[in-house]
């Protein structure tokens, strides 16, 4: 992760990396400065953390290890296993909170012109990772603890727009209900299909592109014109719009 053309003054591509966080790891020193037996000091536990998503390390285990031969320029440092999974517990979570409400409002984040002619587009979905048996609240199964994160990407600039964690059994479309905003259009998968869920999202004043099930019933009334941006056409190439009406009583609302 060393930059050649900044060799000179010993500038890496990692500083440049860790570069838009600095400000408020500086600020956040100032107003909560480390303990002089602290081993571990936020900045560094962030930077080792930033170091192990870059270089894609598998474990928490394995960037221990990847830091004894860390390249010294990187100023990482070594760490001991246990005071480095300790740091999890030991700061608050708000710290991480703030520090990526600073980054989020801070950078500058690209869009991508063919997404924007379209408006704002979040992509739902729903994940499940496993909990240790001692966190009773993340109820899963009678003999399996789990959590669950409800997650909205926005398309657009390619960054977290929403995010909920709850129990492993917690329902995905109560969640996506919770996170509504006007004007986005929400991109899910078929099983956020479901009829109160649409009907929700359009009273929202929100709009949604989510697959069909094989046996949705429905039948078309008319075939709508269709007008797409100039930027658009090279992405999209056959599009139709059609107006329909759901058979099912449920579907009415729709």
């Amino acid at each position: 992760m060393i930059n050649p053309h900044n060799s000179g003054d010993g500038h890496t591509t990692f500083d440049e990396l860790c570069e838009p966080i600095e400000p408020f790891l500086e600020q956040h020193g100032h107003d909560h400065p480390p303990h002089h037996r602290e081993k571990l000091h936020f900045t560094d536990f962030v930077r080792k953390l930033i170091y192990h998503f870059a270089r894609n390390c598998e474990s928490g285990r394995q960037l221990v290890t990847d830091l004894e031969t860390a390249p010294p320029e990187l100023e990482l440092g070594e760490v001991k296993r246990s005071t480095f999974f300790d740091a999890f517990q030991r700061f608050p979570v708000v710290w991480f909170a703030n520090l990526l409400a600073f980054l989020l409002a801070a950078v500058a984040w690209q869009s991508i012109p063919e997404l924007d002619a379209l408006g704002k587009l979040y992509c739902v979905d729903g994940s499940l990772f496993p909990a240790i048996a001692t966190m009773l609240w993340a109820e899963y199964t009678s003999s399996h603890r789990a959590l669950r994160l409800h997650f909205c990407l926005e398309l657009n600039r390619m960054i977290p727009a929403h995010f909920l964690v709850d129990a492993g059994k917690s329902n995905e479309k109560k969640a996506l209900l919770e996170m509504l905003e006007a004007g986005v259009t929400y991109i899910a998968d078929r099983g956020y299909l479901s009829f109160y869920l649409l009907a929700a999202i359009t009273a929202a004043e929100a709009f949604f592109i989510i697959r069909a099930k094989a046996n949705l019933v429905y039948q078309r009334v008319e075939r709508l014109p269709v007008t797409l941006p100039d930027t658009v056409p090279h992405i999209f190439q056959h599009v139709t719009d059609q107006r329909g009406r759901l058979t099912n009583a449920t579907g009415k609302a729709i």
